[in-house]
């Protein structure tokens, strides 16, 4: 009845170790390669796209505009516009129009105030894309994303 005995498994993690290593590390060092050429780094990352990288200046304005619409609530310091992360208005007027630069992303700041308005996106300048594209957006004292903006 020997046959029937179980040989114990025995796993050499070094040896283990040293072949991941042996496999790991060039395929590390040959990817890291290959992110350093605009060729290949456009096949494995879209990265360049939300980094606006080797585009032409030139051929495009940096900036563009867009028009918001406070609804709800009377205009008030309270109420910010973020680029960013940072303020760069607040709605002294039912109506303003703020410049925006590519690749930002715009959020509006609602948390002082406590009872929910909405600001509707009433124009947008032909130049610039939003990737969400929202046509009103309900605040309820928080901050609300309205989207990241992309110069075409």
């Amino acid at each position: 009845m020997r046959f029937f005995r179980k040989k114990p498994v025995v796993i050499n993690l070094g040896k283990l170790y040293r072949v991941a290593m042996f496999v790991l590390i060039p395929v590390l060092l040959a990817t890291q390669l290959a992110l350093t050429t605009p060729g290949y780094r456009a096949v494995l990352t879209f990265i360049d796209k939300f980094e606006g990288a080797y585009s032409s200046e030139n051929e495009r304005s940096a900036l563009g505009e867009l028009t918001l619409t406070l609804e709800g609530t009377e205009p008030s310091p309270d109420i910010e516009i973020l680029q960013n992360g940072q303020p760069v208005s607040v709605f002294y007027d039912k109506t303003i129009t703020i410049t925006v630069s590519d690749n930002s992303v715009i959020e509006i700041d609602g948390r002082k105030i406590k009872t929910p308005f909405f600001v509707v996106i009433t124009a947008v300048s032909e130049n610039i894309e939003i990737e969400n594209n929202p046509d009103i957006l309900e605040v309820k004292s928080n901050i609300c994303y309205v989207g990241r903006i992309f110069i075409k």
